[in-house]
């Protein structure tokens, strides 16, 4: 229902003069802007220091973890390179241990099969060697008295037919045993076989003499061949115990050298587990601080640019407040004079309700808050629409709910766009961090293999210089031997031709004057005679040159056996100290073409790694871009749509409680002078 009332001025106005008050109100919301802006710089001061001190200490910690991970990381370097070089020689002592065990074990079980064997044969060549000699005792002892008895015949045979399968028996003396053998076994009577053998196959054996013979020629085989196995056997345990001993002591020294190495392989596992413990831990904290700095920086960074932002509005607003000020000054002074004088009522038309008013004054308030234009629009559309009066409550609630609608899309939107940019700033950060920890761990290992390939590459030139210098040693010991060799041969030869010679010469001189001795001692007078006197000084000279190349001769052929062995220890030497280096030369070039090879696909890697890097941070810029360059934050904005959204709805709630009947029209007056 709308109803008209006549509102009177009355005198007296000028003691309730509005633009004064308006006047007052710009002052003190200016001095409260300038006073909120003074504290707030105070504020940001405060919090650019806090942000300085903490950036150079956490720099400051940034930097002694860099240092220490570099100091651990060379640790580690070297450990590992000397664990590598410890674990080669592990195995290397390990294999030449096994090897020389091998070899002591089969030289002891072949030492003991030949033992074996010679024992076995020196107790046969014993039993042979008595049997003989007791046999031949019994029939030379008879046969001195002319006669031999049955028993000594007995113990001939019996030695006779032992000796039949005897290997020391030739075919010869085995048929003359087998004979006397065959005779003594068909005689009727022993004793007349032994005494006048007269069948023709015993005579055509050589009788009992012959079979004497025989025995002693075996006996002298046996003990011959005796002889000549223990000393063999002699050689052959000599030569074992020789080679046993060198054995075991390349085996005690190598069992020495193996726990030295042993011992230090454990030395450094243990160092370079404590070290990788420490440089994890370095690690960790190195991380911890990095992404303390980034986010400081982050915020710091943020909080300027609110500040920077806040700092201009302020500005702006005072400024606003300031030029309204003056337009008041200058533009009302006489509107305001006659204004509020004693006035003439004209009438004019406007639908006023304690409903819609707040809702103006409460949406310019929340206008001026916010700092949004579009809802200190509505609040004048607001007002414009309860001007015209038709349909009022429709028209004002439509107006809301269309700005509270558009309000909600623009948070949602936000809201949506904050979420895209949380998430891809955070996968983007993660991907930029892990790429950026392999590219590290790359560059690492790139590191330790260029390290590694230079010590390969040294070692290498180090072994193949030692190679070439033994190489030419022994070249060099060659040629000296070979030119020793040659003119000691040629100074034996010289000597033993001059020995024979001297030799040949004092041959024929005493075999001419040795005829009569008295040719050396007193010539005939008168006739031709030898001449002994001369002939026997020259001989004598001859003798002594035979004891002085004799002499030199034993002197040049020991020289030369002397330095033969020299030469052939020497020779052992160089080539076990060739074959050794040649074995490190072939596994430090092994080594080396396998670390080239993982250094080519550790840069392959990191090229990748880098490429990934590279697209990541491309991507993470634009992420930027579009995310952190705001003028405002997402914060700050979504509290500022919570409050307009806020009060829109309670605006909503006002006129949905006032009835159509609660508001009064009102006619206004326009005051004429």
């Amino acid at each position: 229902m709308r109803a008209v009332s006549v509102a009177l001025a009355v005198a007296g106005a000028a003691s309730t003069n509005p633009i004064n008050k308006v006047l007052q109100l710009l002052d003190s919301l200016a001095a409260k802007v300038t006073a909120d802006g003074e504290k707030e710089q105070a504020q940001y001061e405060k919090f650019t220091q806090w942000c300085e001190e903490n950036a150079k200490e956490t720099q400051h910690e940034l930097k002694n973890s860099g240092e220490r991970q570099e100091s651990l990381q060379s640790v580690i370097d070297k450990t590992e390179a000397t664990i590598s070089n410890v674990n080669s020689q592990i195995q290397e002592l390990s294999a030449s241990i096994a090897q020389n065990e091998a070899d002591l074990e089969k030289a002891t079980a072949v030492r003991k099969a030949e033992h074996k064997d010679f024992a076995e044969r020196d107790e046969e060549l014993v039993g042979t060697i008595d049997t003989l000699e007791r046999a031949l005792q019994v029939v030379k002892k008879e046969l001195a008295f002319g006669q031999v008895s049955q028993s000594a015949v007995t113990s001939l045979v019996g030695a006779a037919t032992v000796m039949l399968d005897d290997s020391l028996v030739t075919s010869h003396d085995r048929s003359r045993l087998q004979a006397f053998v065959q005779q003594q076994s068909e005689a009727a009577d022993g004793f007349e076989a032994m005494q006048a053998p007269a069948t023709a196959a015993y005579e055509t054996h050589g009788g009992t003499q012959a079979i004497l013979q025989t025995f002693e020629d075996l006996l002298e085989k046996a003990e011959s061949q005796r002889s000549d196995t223990t000393k063999a056997e002699t050689e052959a345990q000599f030569n074992f115990e020789m080679l046993k001993q060198s054995l075991t002591d390349e085996l005690k020294t190598e069992n020495k050298e193996l726990a030295k190495a042993r011992s230090k392989l454990a030395a450094n596992k243990e160092t370079l587990s404590a070290t990788n413990g420490d440089l994890t831990e370095t690690n960790k904290d190195a991380s911890a601080d990095s992404a303390s700095l980034r986010q400081l920086q982050t915020d710091c960074m943020q909080t300027a640019s609110d500040h920077e932002v806040s700092v201009k509005d302020r500005s702006d607003e005072l400024k606003a407040l300031a030029e309204a000020k003056r337009v008041i000054q200058e533009a009302t002074g006489g509107a305001t004079s006659k204004a509020y004088g004693l006035v003439q009522v004209g009438a004019t038309t406007r639908v006023t309700s304690p409903g819609i008013d707040g809702v103006v004054s409460s949406l310019r308030q929340l206008g001026r808050n916010s700092d949004d234009i579009a809802v200190a629009l509505l609040a004048s559309q607001i007002s414009s629409v309860a001007v015209s009066g038709d349909d009022v409550f429709a028209k004002v609630k439509g107006l809301i709910r269309d700005m509270l609608q558009k309000i909600s899309e623009k948070a949602r939107a936000d809201a949506k766009e904050h979420e895209w940019c949380t998430t891809k700033t955070k996968e983007t950060e993660a991907k930029k961090a892990d790429h950026e920890s392999e590219v590290a761990k790359l560059n690492s290992r790139s590191d330790r293999a260029k390290s590694a390939i230079a010590r390969a590459e040294a070692d290498i030139a180090q072994l193949e210089a030692e190679l070439g210098a033994l190489a030419k040693m022994q070249a060099e010991m060659d040629q000296q031997r070979s030119n020793e060799h040659a003119e000691n041969s040629a100074a034996i030869a010289d000597y033993q031709k001059g020995v024979e010679g001297v030799q040949a010469a004092i041959k024929a001189l005493k075999s001419y004057y040795g005829k009569d001795s008295a040719l050396l001692q007193q010539p005939v007078v008168g006739t031709h005679s030898s001449s002994g006197g001369a002939a026997g000084g020259i001989i004598g000279l001859l003798e002594v040159c035979e004891s002085d190349f004799s002499k030199l001769l034993a002197e040049v052929e020991a020289d030369e056996k002397e330095a033969q062995e020299v030469y052939e220890r020497q020779s052992k030497d160089n080539r076990q100290a060739k074959a050794e280096k040649e074995t490190s030369l072939k596994y430090t070039q092994k080594t080396l073409a396998r670390t080239e090879k993982a250094l080519a696909e550790i840069n392959d890697d990191t090229e990748a790694e880098q490429s990934e890097l590279d697209a990541t941070l491309e991507y993470l810029a634009k992420v930027n871009k579009r995310c952190v360059a705001k003028p405002e934050t997402y914060a700050s904005r979504k509290a500022k749509r919570e409050s307009e959204i806020e009060g829109l709805k309670n605006a909503l709630k006002i006129l949905e409680e006032e009835t159509a009947g609660a508001f009064l029209a009102v006619r206004t007056v326009s005051r004429h002078q």
